[in-house]
C-alpha cells in the first residue's frame, strides 16, 4: 500500500485579494515555492510532486515553481483525491511538525502556523515568520508543547483565543497582586511561580489557538502586547513596592521608577528607529519582503546577541519563574531596572551615529 507520504499533495487553488495565493511572496520566497520544498522532503526523489491549480492560474505558477523537483512537477485541475495528504496554498506549515506528523499518519493540517485566508493574516505573514525566528528560546522545550495540546483541544469549541489572552493577563496580575500585598512563605512563593509559568502558557497558546481557528487578527495582537506590557509594570511595581515596605529604603521606589522610564524609553525608540531604518531602506529602493529592515535583519557581534537574548521575552519570563519560586523576585528588578536604560541609550547613539 502506498505512504501517506507518497500520495502529498498540493493545493494552489485558493486564491487571496491578489490572485492565487500560491503566487503571494514571503520573505523573497512564493508560497508555492515553500509548498514544494515541503512536498519534495516528504516524497520520494523519483516521483513527481502533483500540483493542483485552476486552469487559468497554470501559467503563472509553472514559472513560480523554481528548481524542479527531480522527480518534477505535474500541474492537474480539479480538487485533490479525498483520501490524499494536501498542502494548502492558504496555509504556512511548520516542517519538522509536518514530517512528524506525516510519518504517524496525521493530517498536514496539524503542523499548520499559520492561515493566509483573510487580508490582515497574509499581510502579517512575514511578522510571524520573523517572529518565529527567534521564539521562545526556553519555552520552546516545554511551555511550547503544553500550548500546543491546549490549543488543538480547544480548535473546535468556541472558545477565542481572546480568552486565552484574558486569562494569561489575569494570572499575571494575580502574581503581581500577590507580590504587592508581601505574600510569604513557601506556598505564596510556589503560588506566585505557578501562576507565572500557566501565563506563559496561556499566552504562547493563544496565538497557536488564533492560528488554528483562522481567527488571528490586528486587534488580538494588539490586546496581546498591551496586557503583557500591563502585568509586565504591574509586576515590578509590585517588586519594587514590597521591597521599599520590608526595607525601609527609598531607592526601591527609585528603582521601579527606573525601571518602568527605561522599558518606556526602549521600546519607544526601537519602534521610532525601526521606522526610521524603513524610511531610509525605501530611499534607496530596498525590497522589504526580500532584505527585512529593523532589529532582525542587523547584523550583530557574540556579545550584541547575548544582550538581546538577556531582554527576550521568554527569558525573562523564565526568570521570574525561577526567581518567584526562589522568593527572590526583587533581583530581576535590579537587573533590568539597569538593563533597560542601557539598551535604551546604546540604541539612541548607534542610531544617531549612523544617521547623524
Amino acid at each position: 500500500m502506498a505512504s501517506r507520504e507518497a500520495r502529498l499533495l498540493i493545493d494552489a487553488r485558493p486564491h487571496g485579494p491578489h490572485g492565487p495565493l500560491a503566487a503571494e511572496r514571503i520573505l523573497g520566497q512564493s508560497v508555492l515555492e515553500r509548498l514544494l520544498d515541503l512536498a519534495a522532503a516528504a516524497v520520494d526523489p523519483g516521483q513527481p510532486i502533483q500540483v493542483h491549480a485552476r486552469p487559468e492560474d497554470e501559467r503563472r505558477l509553472r514559472g513560480l515553481a523554481g528548481h524542479p523537483h527531480p522527480g518534477g512537477v505535474i500541474f492537474v485541475s480539479g480538487a485533490p483525491a479525498s483520501d490524499a495528504a494536501v498542502l494548502e496554498a492558504d496555509r504556512i506549515y511548520d516542517p519538522r511538525r509536518l514530517r512528524r506528523g506525516l510519518k504517524k499518519g496525521k493530517s498536514p493540517d496539524a503542523a499548520v502556523i499559520w492561515r493566509l485566508d483573510r487580508p490582515e493574516t497574509l499581510a502579517a505573514a512575514e511578522e510571524e515568520l520573523r517572529r518565529r525566528s527567534t521564539y521562545q528560546p526556553l519555552g520552546s522545550y516545554w511551555a511550547f508543547p503544553l500550548a500546543d495540546r491546549i490549543s488543538a483541544g480547544l480548535a473546535a469549541t468556541r472558545v477565542r483565543p481572546t480568552a486565552l489572552t484574558l486569562m494569561a493577563a489575569a494570572l499575571m496580575l494575580g502574581a503581581a497582586l500577590m507580590v504587592g500585598i508581601g505574600a510569604a512563605g513557601v506556598a505564596a512563593q510556589a503560588a506566585v511561580a505557578g501562576m507565572l509559568a500557566l501565563a506563559l502558557v496561556l499566552d504562547t497558546a493563544d496565538g497557536r489557538l488564533a492560528r488554528l481557528q483562522g481567527t488571528a487578527s490586528a486587534f488580538g495582537r494588539w490586546l496581546d502586547q498591551v496586557l503583557d506590557e500591563l502585568a509586565d509594570l504591574a509586576l515590578h511595581a509590585a517588586i519594587a513596592w514590597t521591597a521599599f515596605v520590608s526595607h525601609g529604603s527609598p531607592w526601591w521606589l527609585v528603582l521601579g521608577i527606573l525601571y518602568a522610564s527605561g522599558k518606556y524609553l526602549f521600546l519607544i525608540q526601537s519602534l521610532l528607529g525601526d521606522e526610521l531604518e524603513a524610511s531610509v531602506a525605501q530611499g534607496v529602493g530596498a525590497q522589504r519582503s526580500l532584505q527585512p529592515v529593523g532589529p532582525l535583519s542587523r547584523s550583530v557581534g557574540p556579545l550584541g546577541r547575548l544582550a538581546r537574548l538577556a531582554g527576550h521575552a521568554d527569558v525573562r519570563w523564565h526568570l521570574w519563574i525561577a526567581l518567584a519560586a526562589w522568593g527572590r523576585l526583587e533581583v530581576a528588578l535590579i537587573a533590568y531596572a539597569l538593563y533597560f536604560p542601557t539598551r535604551a541609550l546604546a540604541g539612541m547613539v548607534r542610531k544617531g551615529a549612523r544617521h547623524g
